[in-house]
């Protein structure tokens, strides 16, 4: 099982933790002769514990934030309609856990129709100052929320989407590429398929940087990856796995139409000039995914392929079932 991820931790402590404070005051309501709140809150922690089995089995985070969500703007909402107005104030907190745990469109939607379910409530039992306090304090921190929400996550995306490309070509970096894998891995185990990937390497470019410089060195590798990109299809991702080495996953193909892939796109780069002038070839190594085997064990088989195309003259694609072969063959 994949390791549990901070949102799916937070759902559960949240939930666990709504459990055991909601839990007692089912006892203390009874106790006291209130059966309507007991009810309730019998009703909001059966409804805790079943949301945590919920997450903790399916892991639908998605799924479990709209139910988290609705569930406690409809209890909050009941509540005042049963109690009155003195248990919004609960509405307060939910609004920005909504926020929070929702993207900010749908946690406004909720937010705006719980406030003006509880308007219709306490308008008909309110003096017009106090009604209009309470609704305005209510809207205000609804739009406060969103603003200061919508922006955090705005800033949240930006900071993940840098984190995750490689600051000179943009191209995936290798914690993007450690992720991706770790996604392939969980997927093979749940059900096997064909899946390879493309280990390239820019041949002679210590060569390039040399007789060029490393500017135009940089501006090679930025058009090497735009051109990469151009010609790969649009379900499979490049990642800069070293200073020129260059990762392309997941082809969802075998070892065979994957070499394939690979003569056209070396074929292509052949063809190509860089930099305005200056002409560039690539080795590729070739790997299929092999059931149970580790990321590490995968990407090895590939570098021992691509080892081979640039120690046999370079500007070579080789496939690692070609390796048994080469080693015979010497």
């Amino acid at each position: 099982m994949t390791q549990r991820s901070t949102a799916e931790k937070m759902l559960l402590i949240l939930s666990a933790f709504a459990f055991l404070t909601i839990t007692p005051f089912v006892y203390i309501r009874w106790v006291e002769g209130d059966m309507v709140m007991a009810a309730i809150d019998a009703i909001l922690s059966l409804g805790t514990a079943i949301f945590f089995v919920f997450v903790f089995y399916t892991r639908k985070i998605k799924t479990a934030k709209f139910i988290l969500s609705i569930f406690f703007s409809i209890a909050i909402v009941t509540i005042v309609a049963i109690r009155g107005q003195t248990h919004l104030f609960w509405l307060y907190p939910g609004m920005i856990a909504f926020y929070y745990i929702l993207p900010a469109r749908a946690a406004g939607a909720i937010c705006f129709l719980a406030i003006l379910l509880i308007a219709s409530i306490i308008f008909p039992v309110t003096n017009m100052l106090d009604f209009l306090t309470i609704i305005s304090t209510l809207l205000l921190t609804a739009i406060f929320s969103y603003v200061i929400f919508s922006n955090f996550n705005k800033t949240n995306d930006r900071l993940t989407l840098l984190a995750s490309i490689d600051p000179l070509t943009s191209s995936g970096n290798r914690r993007a590429l450690d992720l991706k894998l770790e996604k392939i891995l969980s997927d093979q185990k749940r059900e096997s398929s064909k899946v390879s990937l493309l280990l390239l390497d820019l041949d002679h470019f210590k060569k390039i940087n040399d007789s060029y410089g490393h500017a135009n060195g940089d501006i090679v590798l930025v058009e090497l990856v735009e051109l990469i990109q151009k010609h790969t299809r649009s379900l499979d991702d490049l990642y800069r796995y070293g200073g020129e080495e260059f990762i392309i996953l997941p082809l969802k193909v075998d070892l065979l139409e994957a070499k394939q892939i690979a003569e056209k796109l070396r074929a292509i780069i052949e063809k190509s000039t860089f930099a305005g002038k200056i002409s560039a070839t690539v080795s590729i190594g070739v790997a299929q995914y092999r059931a149970g085997e580790t990321a590490e064990a995968w990407i090895s088989r590939a570098d021992a392929a691509l080892y081979v195309a640039k120690d046999s003259g370079r500007n070579r694609v080789v496939a690692e079932s070609e390796l048994n072969k080469e080693n015979d063959h010497s």
